[in-house]
This record gives structure tokens, C-alpha cells and sequence, in this order.
């Protein structure tokens, strides 16, 4: 649960700050550039893929203005409704429809082709005083100093506070929710 904009700590509290642009800290281990590929659902060399990305960023100015191009056209351009199938970018790009795991793999795929590092996070958002299971994303970008939070199904960047992550990475990391997802306990100390 701790890293990036969430820290837990003693007695299980889970603090989530909001992100603000800071100058970029560096000096991490991790690869950005290894959150650019291809994977089976983020389809980022597929040619319907790398050309959409293409007409978003069309005339952008950096990669914060092509992440915010990225996330409105996901937002205003797939439709919000429950699929029957394993998410997968092209498919959404194709069927213009999904919930928020079809988002996020799109939007991934859409980044990653336009040349920003992205990656999903999975966990629970809190609408309309409850806790639901959601999926959105990260993007690498140097004004935000690292990884910043998008939502395509919310039209955010950076996602809101209620955004509480319980898993980064692909698919396969997703399953880890398994566990967990009908178990937690979660109750609202402060806003």
C-alpha cells in the first residue's frame, strides 16, 4: 500500500496526499522506459493503436499535454458500460466500449505509443459514500517529478484522493486483488 502518493502506517492508516507538479527527484532504480512495451493487453505496437495515439498528440506540447489529450479522448470517447470479455486495448479501441479496466488498458496502450511510460493500478474508489473495486493509471511524466495518477472513466489527471491503490503492474499483478477484494475494512478517519 505505501509508495508514491499513499503511505500506511501504524494502526493500519492508510494516508493518500494529492498530487502537485515538484521538480523531478530522481535517482530511483526503476527503468521508465520498461513501461513502454507491448504486452498482450496493451497492445502499444499494434498499428490501429500507434495511429489513434498519433491523431490525439497531433500538435501537443510535451508529454503532460499528451497524457491529458490521451485521458479526455478515452473519457469522451469510450462508452461506459460492463463487457463480457478479457480487456484488451485494441478490442476497446474497436468496440469503443468498457468499463474502467478497458479504460485503463486502453489508455495505457495509447500512452505508451504516444512515448509515455504508463502502468495500471487497481483498488477501490470511494462514489456516492461507498467503496468501489476500480482500475486507472500512472503515468511517468518529469513536471510531476515521477509517477502521476490519470482516471479516463473520471476525466482526471491526477486522479483524486479517493483513489486508493492495492496493486501496480499488468494483468497478471491484477490477480493479487483476489484476495482481498470482499475482506477489507475500510472507514474514513479524515478529509
Amino acid at each position: 500500500l505505501s509508495g508514491g502518493r499513499q503511505h500506511y502506517g501504524l494502526g493500519g492508516l492508510l494516508t493518500v496526499r494529492r498530487e502537485e507538479r515538484r521538480p523531478h527527484e530522481g535517482g530511483g532504480r526503476e527503468n521508465p522506459e520498461g513501461h513502454l512495451g507491448d504486452t498482450p493487453f496493451i497492445q502499444t505496437n499494434h498499428p490501429e493503436i500507434r495511429a489513434q495515439a498519433q491523431a490525439i498528440v497531433a500538435g501537443s506540447g510535451g508529454n503532460e499535454d499528451k497524457a491529458r489529450r490521451i485521458v479526455d479522448w478515452v473519457y469522451r470517447n469510450i462508452a461506459k458500460r460492463p463487457v463480457l470479455s478479457v480487456s484488451n486495448a485494441v478490442e476497446t479501441l474497436r468496440n469503443r466500449a468498457g468499463d474502467c479496466t478497458e479504460h485503463a488498458v486502453l489508455t495505457a496502450a495509447l500512452a505508451r505509443a504516444a512515448g509515455i511510460p504508463a502502468q495500471l493500478e487497481t483498488g477501490v474508489v470511494y462514489q456516492k459514500g461507498r467503496f468501489y473495486y476500480h482500475a486507472w493509471n500512472v503515468f511517468r511524466l518529469a513536471d510531476w517529478g515521477g509517477w502521476v495518477t490519470a482516471d479516463a472513466v473520471m476525466n482526471q489527471l491526477p486522479a483524486d484522493v479517493t483513489h486508493l491503490r492495492l496493486v501496480r503492474g499488468e494483468a497478471e499483478q491484477q490477480l493479487d486483488l483476489m484476495g482481498v477484494v470482499g475482506r477489507m475494512k475500510l472507514k474514513i478517519k479524515e478529509m
